[in-house]
Parts: structure tokens; sequence; C-alpha cells
């Protein structure tokens, strides 16, 4: 019973992938280093990510050390776009990387990273049911069973939500192989039927094989072996369909074991001999150990005992080159645990120096754009100084028009009150003459005018009380005469008033 065995070698999704990658190189006609030389010249973003997948996803098995890096590369590219799916996806293929290499404690600590980052999105579903998957197997190959199932359990609450029958069927294989090595067969059954009825949905015979033949193993363990043969005939004619050798081998090993089950020793003395047939075909000398063990039980409880004694020498033999072989892999295992070691302080270092220059970068980055920052600032410094100055000049200008304005609208208040200052002093020179004048008119008004006046009205008044003819023409002459001297006066005042008139409209 080699079932341990299957699950060691045998990750559902990755061979998957790598079946599918095969399928796309062979379509496009290029191989793993025809894709990796397209990587290097590859700059679109998207397409370097599915590249980095395909090849990464390739090399995990035969190369998982390398494989890594190209998922580390997935993990950069996932922090620049703030991808928090493709990163728990390549975290998640980092775990798988190192369950590869026999390193649980790393793969183990990949998981949850991968687990944290997909609990920020509750809706990641598949990638969590993956990784509990993932962690659930860790467990089991520590042989820490309890906690495996408990994460088995995770995983399957998850799948249920994002409805994928392939990952839940893959899911529900695993969960009841931890629970059959718990011995809890029936919980182990209801798992693995649940298992087999989806494979046969989606029609994944690679996945019904191992569901058949986990469920035959169970029913050997409960000696139901009449049942345990009636699966195993269906999944050797699967495997014989598939042409997988491998478990081919552990097939008719099981089938071996059931058929002592129930005493048909010919039957069974048949299957182990095309086991170990099988497992000398593929050089495995594990399988073949195990079926010389059930081969000498078979002989020695049919009383053969020159071949149980031939089969058993030949296990002897088998036993000491199985330990030495478990030593070169000791030994083997050693190295490449050392090798890992010292390529993980080369990447501790490398991821320190990529760190470092990282750091240098920001800081240089950070001078460029202060400095940037600064020759901005002075640049709007020097052209707002420079506006400044235009404004200034056009306001000295503008200033020095209003000034020679202002000295012009002097100039002319200047002359105004010169030209004005100069009426002024002929107004009062006219003023002066005329009150002169005035002076002199009210001189000759009391004097020269006054005087011949007095004289007419005096004659006037004698002249009207006389009767004498000869003193009334006397008076009369002297009346006339009086008269021509008022005319004269009044023709002097006269053409002095006129004198003046002239002078005051040249004053104006």
């Amino acid at each position: 019973m080699r079932v341990k065995r299957i699950f060691r070698w045998i990750d559902v999704q990755i061979a998957v992938t790598i079946l599918l990658f095969g399928i796309a190189v062979t379509a496009l006609g290029q191989s793993l280093d025809s894709l990796k030389n397209v990587l290097l010249k590859e700059e679109i973003v998207e397409k370097r990510i599915e590249l980095l997948k395909t090849i990464g996803e390739a090399s995990m098995s035969q190369s998982p050390t390398e494989a890594i890096s190209y998922f580390e590369e997935l993990i950069l590219i996932s922090v620049q776009q703030q991808n928090n799916l493709l990163k728990a996806y390549a975290l998640n293929r980092i775990g798988n990387c190192w369950f590869n290499l026999n390193d649980s404690k790393q793969s183990i600590e990949f998981y949850f990273k991968a687990l944290e980052v997909a609990e920020e999105k509750p809706a990641y579903y598949d990638i969590k049911a993956r990784v509990y998957n993932n962690l659930g197997w860790s467990f089991k190959k520590l042989q820490d069973y309890e906690k495996a199932l408990q994460y088995f359990v995770e995983a399957e609450g998850y799948a249920r939500k994002e409805g994928t029958k392939g990952t839940l069927a893959l899911i529900l294989n695993n969960k009841g192989v931890t629970e059959k090595d718990l011995r809890k067969f029936d919980q182990a059954l209801v798992s693995l039927n649940e298992s087999l009825q989806l494979n046969r949905e989606i029609h994944n015979k690679r996945q019904e094989r191992f569901n058949l033949n986990n469920i035959a193993v169970i029913f050997n363990e409960q000696n139901r072996f009449t049942e345990a043969i009636e699966k195993l005939k269906q999944v050797l004619e699967l495997n014989e369909q598939l042409s997988d050798t491998v478990e081919l081998i552990n097939n008719l090993q099981n089938l071996g074991y059931a058929y002592i089950g129930i005493e048909d020793y010919v039957k069974a003395e048949s299957s182990l001999l095309k086991s170990i047939e099988y497992a000398e075909q593929k050089k495995n000398a594990e399988m073949k150990y195990e079926a010389l063990s059930r081969l000498i039980i078979i002989y020695r409880n049919q009383g053969k005992l020159k071949e149980a004694l031939d089969t058993y020498d030949a296990y002897f033999r088998l036993s000491d080159s199985i330990k030495t072989q478990e030593t070169k892999r000791y030994a083997i295992e050693l190295e490449s645990r050392y090798n890992n070691l010292i390529k993980e302080r080369e990447l501790e270092t490398t991821r320190k120096e990529l760190a470092e220059q990282k750091l240098y970068l920001t800081w240089i980055i950070s001078a460029l754009v202060f400095v940037l920052m600064l020759v901005v600032f002075f640049l709007k410094v020097i052209v707002q100084k420079r506006q400044d100055e235009r404004k200034l000049l056009a306001l000295n200008h503008e200033i020095e028009a209003q000034s020679e304005e202002l000295r012009q609208a002097n100039e002319e208040v200047y002359a105004i009150n010169e030209n004005l200052e100069q009426l002024i002093a002929n107004r009062t020179e006219v003023i002066r003459n005329q009150n002169d004048k005035l002076r002199q008119f009210a001189f000759m008004n009391a004097h020269k005018i006054r005087g011949p006046v007095a004289s007419i009205l005096g004659l006037i008044h004698l002249l009207t009380d006389t009767k004498n003819e000869g003193i009334s023409r006397d008076l009369l002459q002297h009346l006339q005469t009086s008269a021509q001297r008022l005319d004269e006066v009044i023709h002097d005042v006269n053409r002095e008033l006129e004198k003046d008139e002239q002078l005051s409209d040249t004053a104006k």
C-alpha cells in the first residue's frame, strides 16, 4: 500500500499546468529555452507575467530553485501593480517549490504569506482553497494528520464557495486520504466517493483512478477485499488507457494484497509478479521491494518454501541496495539542502544589495526631485522678478508721462497766472484812472458845471422879475453866454468819458 508515495510526487495542479504548457509549446513550436529568450526581450508587463508563469510552472519539478526566481519577479510586478491575487499566486508557487525541495519549514512559511495576502480580499476563494490544500499536504508530510485535516476542511469550504469542481474534487481526495490515515474510514469513504463523482462529471480520468485506488486501499484496511478488487480492476483499466506505469505498479500491489485477503494466491502472485516486472522496467527499487515482501507471504502461505527463500534472498539483497540508495539519497538531500541554503544566502545578499541600491536610487531620485523643485522655484522667482520689472518700467513710463503732462499744466497755470496778474494790474490801472476821472468829473460837476448852471438859474429868475426890455435883452445875452459855457463844459466831460471807455476796452 504505497498511497503516501503517490501524493509525495503528485501535485495535480502542477501536473495539469505542465500538461497545458506542453500542449502550448508543441502548438507554438517553442521550447522552454526559447521562451526564456523571449522573456529576456519582452517588455510588455502583461505578456511578461504570462511568460513568467509558464516558465515557472514548467521548472517547478526539475529546477525548483530556478522556478523560485521567476515567481519572485512576479511578486515584484504584483507589488508595482498592486495586484494581490498575482502576489498570492506567486507566494503559493514558491511554497510549492520549497515543498519539492523537501523544505517543509520554508514551504509552510510561504503558504502563510500567500494566505496573508489573500485574506485581504474575501472573494479570493480559489487561491485560498489551493493554499489551504497545500498547507494540509505539508502537515500530512510531517505526519501531523489532525492539523492536516483541519487545513483540508478549510480548503474544502473555500472550494465549495468558489464553485470549481476540479479543485473541490482534488481537496476532497486529499481530505479522504488524511481521514484514512486517522482511521476515520467512514468519513474518508464519503469524501473520496464525492471526489470520484465530481471527477466523473468533469471527465477527469487521472483523478478518478486516484479516487478508486484510495477507496480500494480503505476496503483492504476494512477487509472488504472483494469490493477492493472490483475498484482496483477499474483502476487498472484506466491506468492502461493512460499508460501510467508507476500507478499501474501501485495498483497491482494493492490488487495482490486484496487477492491475498481472499486467499486467491494464484491471482495474488500473478498481480505481484507483474508489479515487479513493471518496477524493474522503471528501476523503482522501493516498489519492487514492497512487492517482494508480499510475494514472500504468498509463497509461505502456499508452502512454497524454496520460492519463499529465493524471494527472501532477493528481498534481503534489495534491502541492502535500498539502504545504500537511501543513504545516497540522504547525502544528496543534505547536499541539496546545503546548496539551497547557500543559494538562499546568496539570494538574501542579492535582496539586500537590491534593497541598498533601491535606497540609493530613492535618495538620488529624491535629491533630483529636490533640485528640480529648487530650479522650478528659482525660475518662478526670476520670471516673477522680470514681470515685476516690466510692470515697474511701464509704471515709470506712465509716471514720466503724467509728470510731463503736469509740467505742461504747471507752465500753462504759470502763464495764466502771469497773464492774470497783468490783467489785474491793467484793470487796477483802469479803475484807478476811472476813479481819477470820477473825481475829476465830480470836481468839474462841482465847479465848472455848477457855475454856469447857477448863473443860468439866476439870470432866468431876474429875467422873470424885470419888465424892462433893455435889461431883458442884456439878461438874455448873459443867459446865452452862460448856456454856451455850460455846453462847452458838457462837451469836455463827454470827451473825457469817451477816452475812459477806450482805455477800458483796451484793458479788457
